[in-house]
C-alpha cells in the first residue's frame, strides 16, 4: 500500500511537470472543454458523488485528489464537475464526445482534422459539468485526473481541524479565539439553544451556547468528525453529539451537521443542522 501511494504522488508531481513544460505541445492536441465559477456548480455534481463508478479515488490529501477515470465502449457517464484545476494523462480512447448540461456538444474527436495522439497529457482549469460518451464499441476511456486543492481549501480545514480539536480538549479560549469579533451564529430551530438566535460575537457564543452546553450536561462529546470542504470558504462538517443531560440523567446521541463560513482565516459564520427531538426529548423538553 505504501509503495502504491508513493508510486501515485510520485505520477502526480510528474504529470503537473509535463503539465508546465508541454504547453507548446498540448497546443496540438488540444481537447475544448467548458470551465466557469465552482461556485455556481451543486455540490452532489462533484465527480466522485454524481459518477463514482467512473472516477477511482487513488490518492486524497490537503494538497490533491487523484482520480482514475475509466470509462467502459459505448458508456455514457453521468453529468458531473471537477471543482479544482487539473492535469490529465489520458492513457487510452477513441471517439467520444463531451457534452454540457444542456446536452450541447462541447467537443467531438469525430470532428478533428487529425486524431488525437495517445497518450495524451494536458492541463484544464476548473471543469464545468459535463458528459463524456464513449463512442468506441471496443476500446476504454482510460486516464488519470491530478485535481489540484487551491490553497484556501487546506487553510479552512485546517482552522476547522483545529477548532474541533480545542473543543474536544475543553480549551474554549482557544476556540473563541477561531472566531471573528462579528461572528453571525445560529442554532438549529428547535434546539435549546436557539432563542438567542443569531448569536452576535464571541462573547454571545460564550454565554449563549457554551456556557449553558457546559452547565446542563454531565458530559458533551463530539465524535465521528469529518470535514468536507465547500465553495464559498465554507466547511461543512458532519459529526455526532454523545452526550448525558444533569437534570434528567438521559443521554443522546444525535447525528449533526455544522456549516462553517471563514472570512481572513476567522469563522465569520456558524450554522448548526441537528436532531432536535432527541436532544429535546433528553433535556425534557
Amino acid at each position: 500500500m505504501k509503495t502504491l501511494k508513493n508510486q501515485t504522488i510520485f505520477l502526480a508531481v510528474f504529470l503537473v511537470t509535463i503539465a508546465t513544460f508541454g504547453q507548446e505541445y498540448e497546443e496540438s492536441q488540444k481537447i475544448d472543454y467548458k470551465t466557469g465559477n465552482p461556485a455556481n456548480w451543486p455540490a452532489e455534481l462533484d465527480a466522485v458523488i454524481a459518477a463514482p463508478n467512473n472516477h477511482k479515488i487513488l490518492l486524497e490529501n490537503d494538497q490533491v485528489r487523484v482520480l482514475e477515470v475509466y470509462l467502459a465502449p459505448e458508456e455514457k457517464e453521468p453529468l458531473h464537475h471537477h471543482k479544482w484545476p487539473s492535469v490529465l494523462y489520458i492513457q487510452e480512447a477513441a471517439d467520444f464526445i463531451d457534452y454540457d448540461s444542456n446536452d450541447k456538444v462541447i467537443f467531438n474527436t469525430q470532428k478533428l482534422p487529425e486524431p488525437l495522439s495517445f497518450p495524451l497529457t494536458m492541463a484544464k482549469e476548473p471543469e464545468a459539468p459535463h458528459s463524456v460518451v464513449n463512442l468506441s464499441k471496443t476500446k476504454p476511456i482510460r486516464l488519470i485526473r491530478v485535481e489540484m486543492k487551491p490553497e484556501s481549501t487546506n487553510q479552512n480545514i485546517g482552522i476547522i481541524d483545529g477548532l474541533y480539536k480545542s473543543f474536544g480538549e475543553g480549551d474554549i479560549p482557544s476556540v473563541l479565539e477561531a472566531i471573528d469579533e462579528e461572528i453571525i451564529w445560529n442554532e438549529a430551530e428547535g434546539n435549546a439553544y436557539a432563542g438567542g438566535n443569531p448569536y452576535i460575537g464571541p462573547e454571545a457564543v460564550l454565554k449563549g451556547v457554551f456556557e449553558r452546553v457546559g452547565a446542563e450536561h454531565e458530559y458533551f462529546k463530539l465524535e465521528d468528525i469529518e470535514l468536507h470542504e465547500m465553495s464559498n470558504n465554507q466547511v461543512l462538517a458532519t459529526l455526532r453529539y454523545n452526550a448525558k443531560v444533569k437534570e434528567t440523567g438521559k443521554t443522546y446521541n444525535a447525528q449533526v451537521a455544522h456549516l462553517w463560513t471563514l472570512k481572513d482565516g476567522k469563522v465569520s459564520a456558524f450554522q448548526q443542522y441537528v436532531d432536535t427531538k432527541k436532544i429535546n426529548d433528553a433535556m425534557g423538553n
